[in-house]
């Protein structure tokens, strides 16, 4: 008997120890503490703020099965030595009682009241606290009426005591383990709002397009995993995968935080350099008029330069801020730049350097290739920094899935190129949800924010093209119909 008891203490610490959800475990240890005494119910207490508190509640003949969230209207136990349960909180102290009514020491005014309301009778009761690795108090747990084998309520016999006292000590550093492991997750999500935090600081829109990729992923995952439920798709989402995929979310354009700013804001073709191209037509504009007075040039060449230069002014502003150029634009930003100075001196002063030249022949958009070249390069970067990162264990994906998430099926995406499978089917989550907020958005200085629906007709078009995943789209036009686009988005008015 001795021997079958040990295994079963054994077999309760392998069970508690390789629990990772919370609730359960707290459950679990009502569960065992009341499997191994036969007794009919339990109480389980945590030790927070200084008080106990109600966390778990079973009483098999009343049906009682309570957790930590409906009893959570419950008081705190005060810290008072004439509680039993504080008693043996404050003095780490196991108490076996063998009739609560019989019993003096003890202020049992409390359950005599609740057994008045519902017909019980609370005897016998053995109390313990759960006391950690570093002798801290957990919790204590309350054990109600030991029971026989014809179900009649018994004292607790003194052989349960070192048992649980055992289990006691199992338990709270089961506890303490994984609010540890909590503590972690929590300093790890810290830390990711720091990095975000300072993407805002530089990228005011990156860090709600961060947030809200975040928030519609959420909305994604959940809707697979109620879809999952009805039957109509074999994919779901563990509490882990979840996780994993939602810090990916956030995660994803870390990388961003070492692009150039002016180019990342870069809301038109020349950017910060229109002032200074502006200034030197006019500066042109008067070397000219200096020739005519000079009579270097006549009249005619004077009007001819000075009605080109003035109409350079106005034309490189129009095509500056213009979504797209047509053929006739991009052939007069090379006639202009087909135009150069010659001073006196024999410097040579062209009207638009090559690098105007560029980003004023840009068919549609504002970036040059170079530029956008820089853009693309913040996947490989977010890549490199989450390397840098102690992910291995707690979210071994999260690299692959949130460097992946500009790669297109048809191997077009980058920063790898990848194609089909190569793609985790995270990663191609990630890329519908950022291009549709993208679009989407409100604050992206380069254009102006697309409906819903004509956003998911671009998303449409490009699963069309073998781009995105078909299936993921279904799953996020079904997740967006659901909640009728009624998603509480972060924007730069909140936070």
């Amino acid at each position: 008997m001795e021997r079958l008891r040990a295994e079963k203490i054994l077999e309760i610490g392998i069970q508690l120890t390789a629990e990772h959800d919370y609730d359960r475990l707290l459950s679990k240890i009502i569960e065992c503490a009341m499997d191994l005494t036969d007794c009919d119910g339990g109480t389980l207490y945590l030790y927070e703020e200084e008080q106990l508190k109600f966390c778990i509640m079973k009483t098999q003949s009343l049906g009682i099965d309570r957790d930590r969230r409906s009893v959570e209207q419950y008081p705190p136990v005060a810290m008072d030595e004439k509680n039993v349960c504080a008693y043996a909180a404050i003095h780490r102290k196991l108490l076996n009682i063998q009739d609560a009514y019989d019993c003096e020491e003890f202020d049992f005014s409390g359950p005599r009241e609740y057994d008045k309301m519902s017909g019980y009778r609370t005897k016998s009761l053995l109390v313990f606290p759960l006391v950690n690795h570093e002798d801290k108090l957990v919790g204590v747990v309350q054990l109600i009426n030991a029971l026989d084998g014809q179900g009649h309520v018994i004292p607790f016999a003194e052989e349960f005591e070192k048992v649980v006292e055992s289990l006691g000590s199992q338990a709270a550093v089961a506890v303490s383990n994984m609010r540890f492991v909590q503590e972690n997750e929590q300093l790890m999500m810290s830390i990711t709002r720091v990095f975000t935090n300072a993407i805002d600081a530089r990228i005011p829109y990156n860090y709600y397009h961060s947030r809200n990729v975040y928030l519609y992923t959420k909305m994604l995952v959940e809707y697979i995993n109620d879809a999952h439920e009805r039957g109509e798709t074999p994919r779901c989402f563990d509490t882990d995968r979840k996780d994993e995929l939602l810090m990916a979310a956030l995660m994803h354009d870390i990388g961003k935080l070492v692009l150039p700013n002016e180019i990342i804001d870069k809301s038109t073709r020349l950017g910060n350099k229109l002032p200074l191209l502006l200034e030197r037509l006019r500066h042109l504009t008067a070397l000219y008029h200096i020739d005519y007075l000079e009579g270097r040039i006549d009249q005619d060449k004077w009007i001819e330069m000075k009605n080109i230069l003035v109409d350079g002014e106005e034309r490189v502003q129009e095509l500056n801020r213009k979504g797209r150029l047509s053929e006739e634009e991009l052939a007069y930003v090379q006639e202009l730049a087909a135009y150069s100075y010659h001073d006196p001196g024999g410097e040579i002063i062209p009207f638009l350097t090559q690098d105007e030249l560029e980003c004023l022949s840009i068919p549609s958009g504002t970036l040059t290739k170079g530029e956008r070249e820089i853009i693309q390069s913040h996947a490989s970067c977010t890549i490199q920094y989450l390397k840098k990162m102690n992910f291995d264990k707690r979210y071994p994906h999260i690299i692959e899935w949130a460097g992946a998430h500009h790669e297109f099926l048809d191997g077009s995406g980058y920063p790898k190129g990848l194609k089909g499978d190569e793609i985790p089917f995270e990663a191609r989550m990630l890329a519908v949800v950022d291009i549709f907020e993208a679009l989407t958005s409100s604050d992206r200085p380069y254009r102006k924010s697309m409906q819903r629906e004509k956003a998911v007709g671009v998303l449409t078009e490009m699963a069309e093209e073998g781009k995105l995943d078909r299936e993921v789209l279904g799953l996020f036009r079904e997740a967006l119909e659901e909640h009728n686009g009624q998603i509480q988005l972060v924007n730069r008015f909140e936070d």
